[in-house]
């Protein structure tokens, strides 16, 4: 059976990806300074990772929402009030969604497109590789991760799998193997919050990763060293000031890493994608490190034995206090602020990090630290973040209740549209535009600014504005808008004009509006007058006769060119 090398299919993406994601970094300049902040407020924050005791408003509800799910709805926050930090912290972390596989959906008798592998309507995720389909199969994961998000059960788990994607990722597109790709995405949601040093293992075995990184191909005669830079530069150890590791650790590492691969059998016929240790290619040399290891000398060994100096390496690089930093940065960055400031990096940082190593690498119990911590609720954090595009769209999405595919037969039909569309604004599901992930999240000095230009901002604005006027185009016989009276019937007070554009900020934007900012919006509900009943009245009136379609029709009209104004202001960009 013959092996797959990482990019050989490269060339048949265009027949699938239906948007290109542009280049968000084309004339961006690097810094080497690390105090030119992107976001100067950061620098004054001395909040640590001490317990947050003060009172748990809305906001502050509505922001632990936004950075542990994807946007945030009314019924997720009438949930969590009244409710203590402690049990809202260990309830989301403790929350586990499980799924169902996908399956084929791309079938298309039109075009004589059958999948002669997987029967219409069955898994394809054990599927013998078929290079003729494996692009709709990715199509299809793709899509199928999106539901995921948008399904009734998404929990933090979704938000970790983007997490451990950017952190860790691959690329579907160059592994061109949907099965490996599946496998893949499974490993994450298993390891979400679960043991680093496990998940680590995992990733250097896994038949994706060893296609991506060329792992596969790693053997004692050529040693290849592309996983071995990574899993010290960008996996375990990083860039920070004291990562000391050298050149020679890497190709020390390579050495070690020779002998495993893929079970290219396991690809090229229906079971699951398997990798394993082939004694034959491994280099039996030893193996030195550098003092930054403390000089480890790893011996090297013959047969089976040889597979053990894997265990013995990755238990070298996790003894170092750089590599517990490392993902501690990594996690702040995410989920906190894009930026780490000197004193983010005492107060947080470091106490996060000894967490992590106390606990064994454990992610748990560094995650609750930190999501009950002052510097996480302090009011410049709140709203620090530029939302990414699945932020954005699906959060949007969530928010107003949008339809979502009615069975995974349509999933790959429904969802498809969200997945370019969200590509258009720089963010393909499943394709980071390399090995280091989404740019936003680590490039200096943007960050989450490189997010936003002049073509990605005005593909929110479209984007937002198709769900309240002409509907989200989903193919081309369906389009879908928001049911904004239903929405707006769950506020609290919707007869209120003041209240509900309060409230549909504290969901939708990061930032509290100031007052005139609420009285631009509220003259678009007054219908241009000055008081507050002319809304509070055709609410009402449309209230206590909901089927008149008179009455439904001038509240929507003034719904519409409100919502739309809010949504286009620079704080819905925010959370």
């Amino acid at each position: 059976m013959f092996p797959i090398r990482p990019g050989q299919y490269r060339h048949l993406k265009p027949k699938y990806q239906k948007v290109i994601p542009p280049d968000l970094t084309s004339g961006l300049k690097a810094t080497s300074d690390p105090k030119a902040y992107s976001n100067a407020r950061l620098n004054y924050i001395e909040a640590g990772l001490e317990p947050f005791y003060g009172e748990l408003t809305d906001a502050h509800l509505v922001h632990f929402i936004k950075r542990t799910r994807f946007g945030a709805t009314l019924e997720e926050l009438k949930r969590l009030r009244g409710k203590s930090l402690n049990f809202i912290v260990s309830e989301s972390l403790a929350s586990f969604t499980p799924f169902t596989e996908p399956v084929n959906n791309y079938n298309d008798v039109s075009e004589n497109k059958i999948d002669p592998e997987v029967p219409l309507g069955q898994s394809f995720v054990q599927a013998a590789f078929n290079r003729d389909f494996e692009g709709d199969r990715i199509v299809a994961l793709k899509s199928w991760m999106i539901g995921r998000v948008l399904g009734p059960n998404s929990g933090i788990q979704e938000k970790m799998v983007l997490f451990w994607w950017n952190f860790l990722p691959i690329k579907m597109w160059d592994v061109f193997v949907a099965k490996s790709c599946y496998r893949y995405i499974n490993m994450l949601h298993r390891h979400a919050l679960g043991n680093f040093k496990e998940l680590i293992r995992d990733l250097t075995l896994d038949p994706a990763m060893l296609v991506f990184l060329s792992g596969a191909f790693n053997n004692k005669e050529t040693p290849d060293e592309n996983f071995a830079r990574e899993l010290q530069e960008l996996f375990c150890i990083g860039k920070g000031k004291d990562a000391g590791y050298k050149e020679q650790d890497v190709q020390a590492a390579a050495r070690v890493l020779t002998g495993w691969t893929v079970n290219w059998d396991s690809i090229h016929t229906a079971g699951e994608p398997q990798s394993y240790f082939n004694p034959e290619m491994h280099h039996l040399g030893n193996k030195q490190f550098s003092a930054f290891y403390g000089n480890k000398l790893i011996s090297g060994k013959e047969g089976e034995a040889g597979a053990g100096e894997l265990d013995e390496m990755l238990d070298m690089i996790f003894a170092t206090n750089e590599s517990a930093k490392h993902i501690a940065r990594k996690i702040y960055t995410f989920f906190v602020a894009s930026e780490i400031t000197e004193m983010a990096e005492v107060n947080v940082i470091t106490p996060l990090a000894n967490i992590i190593r106390q606990n064994n690498y454990n992610i748990l119990p560094a995650m609750t630290a930190l999501f009950s911590s002052a510097h996480f609720f302090h009011e410049e954090i709140m709203g620090a973040l530029i939302k990414s595009p699945l932020d954005f769209i699906l959060g949007l999405w969530r928010n107003f209740d949008m339809p979502i595919a009615e069975s995974a037969m349509a999933e790959k039909d429904f969802y498809s549209a969200i997945l370019w569309d969200m590509s258009g604004m720089g963010m393909e599901v499943g394709d980071p535009p390399n090995v280091a992930g989404w740019t936003p999240y680590y490039q200096a000095p943007q960050y989450d600014k490189i997010w936003i230009n002049t073509d990605t901002i005005l593909k929110r604005a479209i984007g937002s504005d198709s769900m309240l006027f002409w509907g989200y185009w989903i193919s081309n016989s369906v389009n879908i808008e928001a049911d904004l009276l239903a929405y707006v019937k769950g506020f609290t007070t919707p007869e209120d004009p003041n209240l509900l554009i309060k409230e549909f900020a504290l969901v939708n934007l990061g930032l509290e509006l100031s007052q005139s900012q609420i009285d631009q919006v509220k003259m678009l509900l007054l219908n241009g007058q000055d008081q507050d009943y002319y809304w509070t009245g055709a609410w009402l009136t449309h209230a206590a006769s909901p089927n008149d379609q008179e009455s439904a029709i001038i509240v929507i009209n003034r719904l519409k060119p409100a919502f739309q104004l809010l949504l286009q202001m620079g704080e819905a960009q925010l959370m």
